[in-house]
């Protein structure tokens, strides 16, 4: 083994390939391990050192018995980082800090090899004869390539593994290309290259860039695919996306037929949340407003596994009662909703969603989470109103005097009191919650324009410009005779209230003689109520009639399922 020190005007030094940079500078200053070895095939101990100062190319063995040119080294120095080309070297010095060694370019001519000790980071030189070699030396800004691995070699792919280092800041960007076909940006260190011809040799050049824009060496490795193909995932599209799932499609190619889809949810332990032998996957037991990463990987029949694809999707979030109800309308009428602005002929104009006609899908189970809805916890939506649901029973809770007593005003009718008290105990107390106290209007309607109104002109004199000052405030009451006349059909919307029977088969209200939460404002003893066949009327306060409970929902109730029907209510938390 022969063992050379080349000691040059005072500096240690120290020659490292492959990545690892080239360091020089006084004593003091020494990084690496101080010495340039070089193993010739001849056993003898050769110590290089200068003759004199002015003969810096000569050197010679310890014994004078063979005087060696240092000339047997010709140093290459790459002129501009990444630019590929190089210059040899003016003078016999190594090179300075911002040079990193070229292995694929450096090479003697006479078969001699340089290779790299990496116990010790050095280079040594195997020859057993007098040879001429050439050490290239790629110049970098900060930024270096430490080492590319070629791992998951197929026949139709290549993955990349690259590790580099920046004095500057961080690694940003990393670029390759295969066959010198064009630079690919990618900001994983990790990179599949895909499309590949099985038994190819294929070369692959590789550099970096970090945050301050600085660019690393190329790294060049040449790979070669092998006769195994194995499945590839194209891509994963995302469909019905819900508060608890989601169904996956893979579009997967494969010389052979793929036996199986997994799909596992990353963080849950590799466990693989579900199989198919169909491309198509449906998870529906997942959390809501929840980020899944999903990867997925096929298996052909041969047992060969493709490489895995990974993709975030986030489950939607519990959507709030008024925003599903909200969701349903697309246009006026769909869905049996109306949306009343001011531009809707005849409507309230008050910005009320409203469901109309004979018979919507808005059936709501309220105080109940039985798997079937009981029918004394089904109720309807009448609509929303500044941004509150409100929902009405569905079946009469029994027959009540408006007011057991002379008068009409409803702070002290008989209902109210029925409604507020007894009524409400029979509700639990985690359901009262949803229920809010609402300023009701309570002033009434003059009776004597009742032949002539419409459902608008009934909206006014009870809730609108024309209403009076009257409220009252409380957690149960009845619906207003316009929430009445706007459950028809809107066609229905120009006709009189009174003359509403041709409206009956068109009003999901319509079937009852009951009360309304709307007095009589001209005489004290009188209340608006609707008749069985459909028409609006007054009574005596103290006549018995149907009475069917009516109240609004915290906004903050969510909408859970259901859609709508008597069969399939909506569920509501």
């Amino acid at each position: 083994m022969v063992i050379l020190t080349i000691p040059l005007n005072g500096n240690i030094i120290v020659l490292v390939y492959n990545q690892m940079v080239i360091y020089g500078g006084s004593m003091k200053k020494i990084m690496l391990i101080s010495s340039v070895i070089l193993t010739i095939i001849v056993m003898s101990i050769i110590t290089i050192n200068n003759i004199d100062k002015n003969e810096k190319n000569i050197i010679k063995n310890k014994e004078e018995k063979e005087i060696i040119k240092s000339n047997m080294l010709t140093l290459m120095y790459e002129t501009e980082a990444g630019s590929k080309e190089y210059e040899e070297s003016k003078d016999n010095t190594w090179p300075e800090e911002g040079y990193i060694f070229n292995k694929t370019l450096s090479g003697c001519e006479n078969g001699g090899e340089l290779e790299y000790n990496s116990q010790n980071n050095t280079v040594n030189l195997l020859t057993n004869k007098s040879d001429k070699c050439y050490v290239y030396f790629d110049k970098y800004n900060g930024v270096w390539i430490d080492n590319v691995v070629a791992t998951n070699i197929t026949g139709s792919s290549i993955t990349i593994d690259i590790s580099a280092t920046s004095e500057n800041g961080s690694i940003s960007k990393y670029y390759y290309q295969v066959n010198e076909s064009g630079y690919i940006e990618s900001t994983n260190n990790i990179i599949t290259i895909e499309d590949l011809n099985k038994l190819t040799e294929y070369k692959i050049e590789v550099y970096a860039v970090d945050s301050t824009n600085a660019k690393s060496n190329i790294y060049e490795l040449n790979v070669s695919t092998t006769d195994i193909s194995i499945p590839t995932i194209n891509n994963v599209s995302v469909s019905n996306i819900t508060t608890t799932g989601f169904t996956l499609t893979v579009n997967a190619t494969s010389e052979y037929e793929i036996s199986k889809y997994y799909f596992i949810i990353d963080g849950s332990g590799e466990q693989i949340a579900g199989t198919s032998t169909t491309n198509k996957y449906t998870f529906t037991t997942l959390e809501d407003e929840t980020n899944y990463n999903m990867i997925i990987f096929v298996k052909d029949i041969n047992g060969n596994i493709s490489n895995e694809y990974s993709i975030n999707i986030m489950t939607d979030s519990v959507p709030t009662l008024v925003d599903y109800i909200k969701g349903l309308y697309t246009s006026q009428g769909s869905n049996g909703i109306y949306y009343h602005t001011s531009s809707l002929a005849n409507s309230a104009a008050d910005n009320s969603y409203r469901y109309a006609g004979a018979n919507p899908n808005n059936y709501v189970c309220f105080g109940s989470d039985a798997g079937i809805c009981p029918n004394n916890n089904l109720y309807r939506i009448i609509g929303i109103f500044n941004g509150e649901v409100k929902i009405i029973k569905s079946t009469s809770y029994g027959n009540y005097v408006w007011y057991s007593k002379t008068g009409n005003t409803w702070s002290t009718s008989s209902i109210r009191t029925i409604l507020n008290s007894s009524f409400l105990s029979t509700i639990s107390d985690i359901w009262q919650d949803k229920i809010i106290t609402h300023t009701w209007n309570v002033g009434g309607i003059n009776d004597q324009q009742m032949y002539i109104y419409t459902a608008k002109q009934y909206y006014d004199f009870e809730v609108g410009s024309s209403s009076s000052s009257t409220t009252d405030r409380m957690k149960i009451g009845l619906m207003y005779v316009s929430d009445y006349g706007y459950a028809a059909s809107n066609n229905y919307w120009t006709t009189t209230l009174y003359g509403y029977s041709s409206a009956k088969s068109s009003n999901w209200l319509a079937g009852l003689t009951e009360w309304t939460i709307s007095r009589v404002s001209s005489f004290s003893n009188f209340a608006f109520n609707i008749e069985s066949d459909g028409i609006v009327e007054t009574d005596y306060v103290s006549g018995g009639k149907a009475v069917r409970p009516c109240f609004y929902l915290a906004s903050s109730t969510f909408y859970i399922s259901g859609s709508g029907t008597i069969g399939d209510p909506i569920r509501i938390n």
